[in-house]
């Protein structure tokens, strides 16, 4: 379905934003693929990602800043020919953008010469959808430098054929839609180097596991610091844990804390950092599987901060009376994804840790004000716009998708900082 026509000044509030990670092969962030789309009919569905004019894209890219936000990583757009054609299209920064296209767009001719002048002043190409490569695709390849392949609508002899063929023409392979672990490294194995889909999301739950010492001893530590205990007793907690004061000084001297000299004790580090800056980072620790803390090459950490950040944000914007539940929403959004990073079903890890009440609801039942809004998040990072619009009716006519897309922009703004070293 094609999406309305909207002028360059176009409200953010008409346009709806998703992003998918891509990594590399040390699953690394490599990039994001940006959907976009300016229809919020309920019948819409998020397949289409072409769902946006090129001037709706180039406003959004300046109204919200998106190269400041991306940073260091690509953003990977489809586009038609309709959206190829157009001027505007030129205004998008050369050294961030690659145009996905598909195998049959490039067949159009005019497309084709289209394609070949983007390239020539300087812009980047991936051709998606490959399965087969037929002898009128093959001179269209060297307009490309990447090629996109979905993984999960090829059987492996399939698969092995393609990316053999495509090895030849020496382009970086991009495995789409792969959705674990072993299919992962089967593509890495086949020479594919980027990869993008929700492998780490739908992980393999193992009934009846114990959280081990490490993640008990975060969890204690979390809890002493929300209570405002003595720094005597958060010291002697960490004392326990030598491990957790190795990352702990590692991470507070990897990030923009805007301390003169380094952090060389627990001591120092609560009094530079402050005490909820502290209880964010031991949050984001439990993704770290003991490991240093590199959002950089953690992208689960990354997904767990974004959510965590997107949900404080929602209270922030949607519940300005209920300030007091900023703490609770952020981690009941990083809590979210802790099924997937301890391979434990949510039901054993309330049972072994201690939340209040709220978050409790909230990650069991998706009630009370925190679960309505984990409801919110779960369907915008689904890309389910029906889905998200029955959850935001319960807010009224205030609440539109542009604010979800400067929500999710500040967000991911901030998870880059995170990772951004001292200078």
């Amino acid at each position: 379905m094609n999406a309305p026509e909207t002028s360059p000044r176009a409200s953010l509030r008409e346009v709806y934003l998703g992003r998918q990670p891509i990594l590399d092969k040390d699953q690394g962030l490599a990039g994001y693929e940006l959907l976009f789309r300016t229809s919020t009919n309920q019948q819409d569905t998020f397949d289409d990602p072409r769902g946006a004019t090129a001037d709706v894209v180039c406003s959004a890219f300046a109204q919200l800043g998106l190269p400041d936000v991306l940073g260091r990583v690509r953003a990977f757009i489809n586009v038609d020919a309709t959206f190829l054609a157009a001027d505007v299209i030129e205004l998008l920064p050369k050294d961030m953008v690659v145009f996905e296209v598909t195998a049959d767009t490039l067949k159009d001719t005019a497309a084709a010469e289209r394609c070949r002048h983007l390239k020539e002043i300087g812009y980047e190409f991936a051709i998606v959808g490959l399965s087969t490569i037929d002898d009128s695709l093959r001179p269209l390849l060297a307009l490309a430098s990447f090629l996109k392949i979905e993984v999960n609508k090829l059987s492996p002899d399939q698969l092995q054929s393609v990316a053999s063929e495509l090895r030849t023409t020496r382009r970086p392979l991009i495995a789409a839609c792969v959705e674990s672990q072993p299919q992962m490294e089967l593509c890495s194995l086949l020479g594919f180097t980027l990869f993008q889909g929700y492998y780490f999301a739908k992980p393999d739950i193992i009934e009846g596991r114990i959280l081990d010492a490490s993640t008990h001893s975060i969890f204690r530590l979390i809890q002493l610091i929300t209570d405002d205990a003595e720094l005597d007793q958060i010291e002697k907690a960490f004392r326990t844990e030598p491990a957790l004061v190795v990352n702990l000084l590692r991470l507070t001297n990897s990030v923009g804390v805007g301390a003169r000299s380094r952090i060389s004790s627990v001591r120092h580090a609560v009094t530079v950092i402050g005490r909820r800056q502290l209880q964010r980072w031991l949050q984001l620790l439990l993704f770290s599987h003991g490991a240093n803390v590199d959002l950089s090459h953690n992208p689960l950490m990354q997904y767990a901060a974004l959510r965590g950040r997107f949900m404080e944000l929602l209270i922030d914007r949607l519940h300005r009376e209920r300030r007091d539940l900023r703490d609770a929403a952020f981690i009941t959004g990083l809590m979210s994804v802790m099924p997937a990073a301890l391979g434990m079903s949510m039901t054993d890890i309330l049972t072994q840790i201690a939340v209040d009440n709220d978050v409790r609801l909230a990650l069991s039942r998706r009630e009370g004000t925190l679960g309505h809004l984990l409801v919110v998040l779960d369907r915008y990072d689904a890309n389910d716009i029906p889905g998200l619009i029955d959850a935001l009716a319960r807010y009224g006519g205030d609440v539109h998708m542009g604010l979800l897309v400067e929500i999710l922009t500040e967000a991911m703004a901030w998870v880059q900082q995170l990772d951004e070293p001292n200078e």
